[in-house]
């Protein structure tokens, strides 16, 4: 395998200026955050949705594998799946997922606020292809389930565009390849075979990709770039770097980045801001916000120690 396809990895696009107050995914939804138009592949979202009088209304074909997490107060949630009609109370944290082609009419009985993704089948078939898995990948629907890994991974990617700092690019291509990869193998018909992922890397690949981030700290690291220096596909990498280290590769970045920020605060007279931009972080808060959080000081007191 290698890190072959440079289409299918998440890209950032300048997100419109007017950001949506409808969803993409489902326009009749209130939206509340997300990624808007700005990834390939896939859209992450927070909405609001209002009980429907008429659960036929609202009756969709899906064109883009969906998958939704109750994010608040319960409510009852009564859909008709290809006509056969079902109902259930939903808590925070219960979860569906409606594979493309499945026709699907939902009503809630209150207002209720979603977390959902939307895959494109091309984005989540390439992702399987890269993992030793060619062929279309199809999902298995589920209703009222309850996934933790799921509903963290999906929390986590949606509140990369709910904080005031731009999303990190390689956090959000961590979150999305580990969350389709935990849905291929989780809720496909088939399952992924095992891969050499639990033997990690070897030596001289670990030894070539630490020097590549080392030497691109001060540029906006990308997954896939890092993976081609392993000569293996981004989905692969990320577990076979962990196996190695005991870290993702985005966890063995930042503590790199703060590393060197710390030998630049104590070792040079240099502005802290040129500092953070050294180091890679969008700026001077950026890089006092998670030295703080990994260290428990500030670059002011780290410098005057």
């Amino acid at each position: 395998m290698n890190g072959r396809s440079a289409e299918n990895n998440l890209t950032f696009r300048t997100q419109p200026s007017n950001h949506p107050q409808l969803s993409l995914i489902k326009p009749h939804l209130l939206n509340l955050s997300g990624s808007g138009s700005r990834l390939n592949g896939i859209i992450i979202e927070r909405n609001l949705e209002q009980p429907h009088a008429d659960i036929d209304s609202a009756a969709v074909k899906a064109a883009k594998h969906l998958i939704v997490v109750h994010a608040r107060h319960p409510a009852s949630l009564e859909w008709s799946v290809d006509g056969r009609r079902k109902a259930a109370m939903f808590s925070e944290g219960d979860a569906i997922i409606n594979p493309v082609g499945l026709f699907v009419a939902p009503r809630w009985n209150a207002k209720v606020e979603l977390l959902l993704l939307a895959i494109n089948p091309t984005f989540i078939n390439q992702i399987a292809e890269e993992m030793d898995r060619p062929g279309r990948v199809e999902l298995i629907p589920h209703f009222q389930f309850r996934d933790e890994l799921l509903q963290q991974l999906l929390r986590s990617l949606n509140a990369e565009f709910e904080q005031d700092l731009p999303p990190d690019p390689m956090y959000v291509e961590s979150l999305t390849h580990t969350l389709i990869a935990h849905l291929i193998k989780k809720y496909s018909v088939a399952g992924l075979k095992q891969s050499n992922e639990k033997y990690g890397l070897s030596p001289r690949k670990l030894a070539l990709v630490k020097n590549y981030i080392n030497d691109h700290l001060g540029e906006t690291l990308s997954l896939e770039a890092i993976a081609k220096v392993a000569e293996i596909s981004p989905s692969h990498f990320i577990a076979m770097f962990k196996q190695s280290i005991g870290l993702t590769p985005h966890q063995y970045v930042i503590a790199q980045r703060i590393e060197k920020a710390k030998t630049l605060l104590t070792q040079s007279s240099l502005p802290i801001s040129d500092i953070a931009r050294q180091t890679g972080f969008a700026d001077q808060s950026h890089l006092t916000r998670l030295l703080r959080r990994y260290t428990g000081l500030t670059p002011k007191i780290l410098r005057d120690k």
